[in-house]
């Protein structure tokens, strides 16, 4: 897997947020949500798997990070508080594509090392991560059908 310049990077994560704000409605209203406003609001583990796919589809390794226990102070640190959140990380960077969440600008690159973000596990029950799976699954069937789109 070929290593992505910063640029490549912004330019694939900026496509990508684009598309998933026409998908974050359906996805908040399987979950029986209203829409919230942002929109990315609650979608950020599967945006980082749909970001991570398609990063991997165009040859670069890419892997979701998340933070989900905030006492632990783990996740993303906004206003002196830890959030539960997840974002990607290649290259050397991390993507983040809800970061507009937390008042920041909707896609956001920034070093591995920032230290905004810090690592945890992912503590979701199998049956949440399966349906993110599901709900990706389809997103990348739709992002192939457009990109094949005349």
């Amino acid at each position: 897997m070929s290593a992505p310049t910063k640029a490549e990077l912004e330019e694939i994560a900026a496509e990508v947020r684009r598309f998933l704000e026409t998908v974050w409605p359906d996805w908040h209203r399987l979950r029986g949500r209203s829409l919230p406003d942002p929109l990315s609001l609650g979608t950020c583990q599967t945006s980082s798997l749909f970001l991570a796919a398609v990063l991997h589809a165009h040859g670069h390794g890419a892997h979701i990070e998340q933070g989900n226990d905030p006492e632990a102070e783990e996740g993303y640190l906004h206003d002196g508080a830890w959030h539960g959140h997840a974002w990607v990380e290649c290259g050397g960077w991390i993507l983040d594509i809800s970061a507009d969440q937390f008042g920041r600008p909707p896609v956001l690159l920034a070093p591995v090392d920032d230290p905004a973000y810090r690592r945890g596990a992912d503590t979701a029950f199998e049956s949440a991560k399966r349906q993110r799976r599901e709900l990706v699954d389809a997103a990348m069937d739709k992002w192939r059908r457009r990109a094949t789109a005349p």
